[in-house]
């Protein structure tokens, strides 16, 4: 079997919170007619937006005419072409294990050697209160999610420390011990001396069971400050495997929050776990904020992944208002459910593409 066509096609999806987020569905075309599915989620906007002829051209550098077979050839001349790796690298990653498992007859967690679980707890985004009126915006969503058996959330701080008190003292009020926050997340834009005093105050509504990003990535010091500071463990987004030595060496971060999107996909998110589990740390599984391809290549990895010790945060096949998939992700009581089938296990609606195709642009 040989790949013969690449088709990438921009979707725009709203969250409920009202903002819009931009991905590419990827599409792997091959000579038997089978198609590897992919995704680039929630592309972001740095004041200038890809090319996506230009992507397509790398793309089809890498993959025309080659077997998805040789997956380990492909995935190496991936790295040296798309070097800046990225959502760009795993969008194209994902749709080549995709295809290989739809080849094989077996999922993608049959790919690499099989699944220790079928699913993977997850927490729901609490996104930054400015204000009151964003805490009690969010006290109400929190509710609504509650009611639908989603327990586990992330709060996103926003520097303001008394509207962050207003929305967990509503949240109290409303359910109680009913309430779990998995992590308290600072963004790595807070000055650590800020970071110990939220953690100081917020923790006394509802203590996280981990903190998120808690200083500059470059502040060595400030983690440093903050771990010697707080008895919680502390996660931080790593993409690259210097990255992950640097963090084993150091020792101030005890978990790896790791996403195919930042990661660049599979192989390189595999090889950075490995160096957390070598360095006796602990993964979870993050986010850029998927729709159901992109979650399901995630929940994916973290159901493959020893070290996963942790819940994950990929929530976005209940964030947006609108999918690409016949058979969208499906979450129960907390957890996002590894979709059964070959492949990702997900079937592309192209009637549900349609509706939201909609050009890449700087906003």
């Amino acid at each position: 079997m040989k790949m013969t066509s690449v088709t990438l096609t921009p979707v725009s999806t709203r969250r409920e919170t009202g903002q819009i987020s931009q991905h590419v569905i990827v599409q792997l075309g091959t000579d038997e007619e089978l198609v590897g599915l992919g995704e680039m989620s929630d592309v972001h906007d740095w004041g200038v937006m890809y090319d996506l002829e230009d992507i397509k051209g790398a793309y089809e550098s890498i993959v025309m005419d080659q077997d998805p077979l040789d997956w380990h050839l492909l995935t190496e001349r991936a790295r040296g072409r798309l070097r800046m790796g990225g959502a760009i690298r795993a969008g194209l990653e994902i749709a080549i294990f995709d295809l290989v498992g739809k080849i094989q007859g077996r999922s993608v967690a049959g790919v690499f050697g099989g699944a220790f679980t079928d699913k993977m707890r997850v927490c729901y985004p609490i996104f930054r209160n400015y204000s009151r009126e964003d805490a009690e915006a969010n006290i109400k969503r929190v509710d609504r999610r509650m009611g639908e058996g989603q327990d586990l959330f992330r709060l996103y701080h926003g520097g303001n420390i008394e509207a962050d008190e207003v929305f967990l003292d509503g949240v109290k009020s409303n359910h109680g011990d009913g309430f779990e926050l998995k992590s308290l997340d600072f963004s790595g834009v807070h000055n650590w001396k800020h970071v110990v005093k939220t953690i100081e105050i917020l923790s006394r509504y509802y203590p996280p069971i981990l903190c998120e990003s808690v200083s500059d990535r470059k502040d060595l010091e400030g983690q440093k400050e903050v771990r010697r500071r707080i008895d919680f463990p502390i996660s931080e987004h790593v993409s690259s495997l210097n990255q992950a030595y640097e963090f084993a060496k150091h020792r101030y971060v005890d978990i790896y929050n790791i996403s195919l999107c930042g990661a660049g996909g599979f192989t390189n998110a595999i090889h950075v776990a490995q160096v957390a589990d070598s360095a006796g740390l602990s993964v979870l599984v993050g986010t850029t904020q998927e729709l159901s391809v992109g979650v399901a290549a995630q929940a994916t990895f973290g159901c493959i992944t020893t070290n996963q010790d942790f819940p994950g945060d990929c929530t976005g096949g209940m964030l947006y208002e609108s999918d690409v998939a016949r058979n969208p992700i499906q979450y129960e009581n907390g957890y996002v459910l590894l979709p059964d089938g070959p492949g990702l296990g997900i079937e592309l609606d192209e009637d549900k593409v349609a509706a939201i195709t909609e050009p890449l642009s700087s906003r």
